[in-house]
């Protein structure tokens, strides 16, 4: 994006990802943003912004006239609580995303589209295999329902007819979401720090404020048609990622056995939480002038544990 003022569209503005992106672009750029929300949110965070009520199915795509976008973030999906409701889901958002990208095939000029994706979509890996944006799709637990949503734009990006670009974040490590329910909950409940499975399953981690801050400037700075995977620190397992916060808490670990996880939660929860998909990149350079706000897994802990003691 250059430094004329263009229309950024948040589809997702109100989620976990979503969030953090529209509070990071409303601090740092002189764009006008337009945001698509759930009825039922907080509406004076957004106050001063073009907002809209409505999900992917209802969305009034005339205001596309009205407002013709230079980029859309897309956050947005459907979600279901069991196998039932996530393929049900995963149906309802391929039929919207399918009628988004015929309307935006239709504007006289279409957008960039960021589709925020995940390294599920990988699948799990081998020991000492990094996927990197090349791989092939092998999608598992969440995203085994989430990619036929996505398939609209896997097709649209493959036969060149929009510009899409993926990013596919690791493990977001924020106040909320996998790391509240699953390691800091546990941690109140029990004094113990957990790990899943064996432990050996490694992580590619990134803050939430960074992932905001890289899915941002895949728009920025992206070439057509690019997608990035988004991490900013080495992986490591996932044992290790609960022995330092441990140490940062106090406490101790504790294994939950993958068997143990699959009762309580199910095969998605279970297969989320003990796959191993370490990340790499076909472009260091972004990186290496990327400045992480959280450059470790130590301080990333410590931005992270002062909003959960605070709230």
């Amino acid at each position: 994006m250059n430094n004329l003022q263009r229309n950024i569209w948040i589809f997702g503005a109100t989620g976990f990802i979503g969030q953090a992106l529209f509070e990071h672009l409303a601090a740092n750029t002189p764009h006008r943003l337009f945001l698509l929300l759930h009825r039922k949110t907080l509406f004076r965070k957004y106050e001063g912004y073009n907002t809209f009520m409505g999900s992917l199915s209802d969305f009034d795509d005339s205001l596309f006239e009205r407002y013709p976008p230079d980029v859309i973030f897309h956050l947005a999906r459907f979600s279901g609580s069991n196998t039932l409701t996530r393929r049900l889901a995963s149906l309802k958002g391929a039929k919207a995303n399918q009628r988004l990208v015929e309307v935006l095939k239709g504007l006289d000029k279409p957008p960039v589209v960021v589709y925020v994706s995940g390294s599920l979509m990988y699948g799990s890996q081998k020991e000492s295999t990094f996927a990197t944006e090349d791989f092939p799709l092998t999608p598992t637990a969440y995203a085994e329902y989430y990619i036929r949503g996505e398939l609209p734009w896997i097709q649209a990006q493959e036969k060149g007819t929009l510009d899409i670009r993926f990013a596919r974040p690791g493990w977001i490590v924020g106040s909320s979401s996998w790391f509240r329910e699953f390691f800091w909950n546990y941690y109140l409940k029990t004094g113990n720090v957990p790990y899943y499975g064996d432990g050996s399953q490694l992580m590619s981690v990134v803050s939430l404020p960074d992932c905001a801050r890289l899915i941002a400037r895949l728009a920025a700075k992206g070439a057509q048609r690019q997608n990035l995977n988004i991490f900013s620190m080495a992986p490591l397992s996932q044992k290790m990622f609960s022995e330092m916060l441990a140490g940062k808490l106090n406490a101790a670990t504790v294994r939950i056995p993958k068997q143990d996880l699959f009762r309580r939660y199910g095969k998605t929860v279970a297969s989320a939480l003990t796959s191993s998909t370490p990340l790499a990149t076909l472009y260091p350079e972004w990186y290496e002038d990327f400045q992480p706000l959280t450059p470790d897994l130590d301080t990333v802990f410590d931005d992270v544990l002062a909003h959960l003691k605070n709230k």
